[in-house]
């Protein structure tokens, strides 16, 4: 390889996978090399899924691209509290992780999420209608009774996988 060949491969790395560069920030294997994520091989990509370079790339099985953009109802207190239960629920692992499909227990993060909702019922308190306000505090209490039973579940698997 000559030296002029060494100025075109630039800083992509030492790897089969870098080609000339045409330009300076992007060879055609698709490296960036002034991305933010790199590869396996040392690539700097922008998009790992659609990395040419040869190297394995995780990938989340989820086609952003095949997403619609579809009419949303409109917003109501009753749809804003119900997205954030569906998220803290999400976060207890009741409910899988819908980009990764997998279930997890971060419990700061669900905590957060009911603590939400508490200070969302303070706030509107004398701006609710009745049902609003039945919805608001059943779902919360459910959010907590299902925050002891995932707290309990996190630790029991911890304890599992400490005897393992």
């Amino acid at each position: 390889m000559s030296s002029s060949d060494d100025e075109k491969k630039g800083g992509c790395g030492d790897h089969d996978c870098c080609c000339e560069h045409g330009d300076e920030s992007k060879c055609e294997c698709g490296c960036e090399r002034d991305g933010e994520s790199k590869c396996e091989c040392g690539c700097e990509h922008g998009d790992e899924s659609k990395c040419e370079c040869g190297a394995e790339h995780e990938q989340s099985g989820f086609d952003f691209d095949a997403m619609a953009d579809v009419p949303l109802p409109k917003p109501t207190l009753t749809t804003f509290a119900t997205t954030l239960a569906q998220q803290a629920m999400v976060s207890m692992g009741v409910l899988p992780n819908p980009i990764s499909g997998k279930t997890t227990f971060l419990l700061n993060q669900a905590s957060y999420f009911i603590d939400t909702l508490v200070m969302i019922i303070e706030k509107t308190e004398g701006n609710r209608t009745e049902e609003e306000t039945t919805m608001l505090n059943n779902v919360v209490h459910e959010l907590r009774m299902l925050y002891v039973a995932a707290a309990n579940e996190k630790k029991r698997r911890d304890e599992e996988k400490k005897e393992s």
